[in-house]
């Protein structure tokens, strides 16, 4: 054998087990939003993108959104009813989507004094919540507690001077 093809056979071999040895990192992919927008409290805005701050979505841009089209069998077929503008079919009792329903106050629940009720929509009037729909009655009527009730007639009273009653002191 001729001594140029033994060394040209000894870099083939050398090059072989060097690349045989050469580890290769591929390159990372990009780690997930874990939940994406099924992950975040009211969902993401219509640009796929961004969490909405509220069940209104208003920090979305295009906010407030367009009115939904009317529904077939008018009012009559919709759970709720209609909005004012018989047009717009409401998405609960209170009629919180329709258009000119009062906005919530600028951060939702935590820019109340007392934050929202369960429902998420109305306003508590003192910290028990005790205006809020499905609030307990106390057994008995207002007889039944310790200190009577409120003016209001409905708010049980927490101590003898009604510190907790709507309009206190008036």
């Amino acid at each position: 054998m001729d001594f140029t093809a033994i060394i040209v056979l000894a870099i083939i071999l050398l090059a072989l087990i060097i690349l045989n040895n050469i580890k290769i990192i591929p390159t990372p992919e990009p780690t997930p939003v874990i939940g994406g927008c099924a992950g975040t409290r009211y969902g993401c805005c219509s640009n796929g993108t961004t969490a909405k701050a509220d069940v209104y979505g208003s920090n979305c841009s295009g906010y407030p959104p367009p009115p939904p089209k009317p529904m077939p069998g008018g009012c009559a077929g919709t759970q709720y009813g209609c909005c004012p503008d018989n047009i717009t079919p409401k998405f609960n009792p209170q009629g919180t989507n329709c258009p000119n329903y009062p906005k919530p106050m600028p951060g939702g629940c935590a820019g109340t004094q007392y934050g929202c009720c369960p429902n998420n929509a109305t306003p508590k009037l003192n910290p028990q919540g005790t205006n809020c729909p499905n609030y307990p009655k106390p057994i008995g009527g207002c007889a039944g507690t310790r200190y009577g009730c409120c003016p209001d007639k409905n708010t049980p009273k927490f101590n003898a001077q009604g510190t907790n009653c709507p309009n206190y002191p008036n």
